[in-house]
């Protein structure tokens, strides 16, 4: 008889130490891959390395937590989406809310409702992408910027300032090499320059691009004073255009 209480005694302490080791797991899970500020034409979304989210609508702000899930589109292989559950459920009509990363272009998620996509937030105050002609005709007039000088095959991309901004450059990049950190170095030639530029105001640059290295970045500084350096590269999976992070220029 004790030797089978003891063994019952074992037994719920083993269970009791698992049960706490997994609730300390799930506490302690990171989510610093996705952590910061996030934003879109109108709106931000802060995420902290716990999991919180604060999605801030116009009409007020909606609080919650993250749970990892797995995702998988098509023929990709399967990764990590976010589940969103908010504080308050009456919050939203929608069954489930969803962050899903973009695995071609960096720095972005795209926020989707009952498996619909809506909203695509950056992780930076700017984005570029390739436009249709519908859209260069809808946001003219823009700054325009023609670097390509006839030559061929020629990229048309569109800077979008998802916050205001001040000086604000578009830049050639020149004597580029990575250097013994493992940094990208270079010099920078300065096409166009602003002192200020408002939020959702748009930059088309035409460019070709050459090398295997990045030459061409834009230089701004943010409401919150810090500066960006980012560099414009193509993805090689599907031609995307994303933006890479850069220490300031050589001069």
């Amino acid at each position: 008889m004790k030797k089978a209480r003891i063994f019952t005694a074992v037994l719920l302490a083993l269970c009791l130490c698992l049960a706490g080791a997994s609730a300390l797991a799930e506490e302690e899970e990171d989510f610093s891959e996705i952590a910061g500020v996030w934003y879109t034409e109108e709106i931000e979304m802060s995420i902290s390395e716990e999991g919180r989210f604060v999605l801030g609508w116009n009409d007020g702000d909606w609080a919650g937590s993250l749970e990892k899930e797995p995702w998988a589109n098509g023929d990709e292989p399967e990764y990590t989406a976010y589940r969103m559950i908010l504080d308050d459920p009456e919050q939203s009509m929608w069954e489930s809310l969803e962050l899903v990363p973009d695995l071609s272009y960096p720095g972005k998620i795209t926020y989707y409702q009952d498996g619909t996509p809506l909203d695509a937030f950056y992780n930076v105050p700017v984005c570029v992408a390739e436009p249709e002609e519908e859209e260069l005709a809808y946001y003219e007039p823009y700054a325009f910027i023609d670097d390509a000088d006839g030559e061929e095959p020629a990229v048309t991309m569109m800077f979008t300032l998802l916050r205001p901004a001040a000086d604000v450059a578009v830049m050639r990049m020149t004597d580029q090499e990575i250097d013994e950190d493992g940094e990208l170095a270079y010099n920078a030639e300065t096409l166009e320059w602003w002192a200020e530029l408002d939020g959702q105001e748009r930059i088309v640059v035409k460019h070709v691009f050459e090398g295997d290295l990045p030459d061409l970045l834009i230089s701004f500084a943010a409401e919150d004073e810090v500066c960006y350096n980012y560099a414009v590269q193509i993805s090689g999976e599907d031609g995307t255009l994303f933006l890479m992070p850069l220490l300031p220029s050589n001069g």
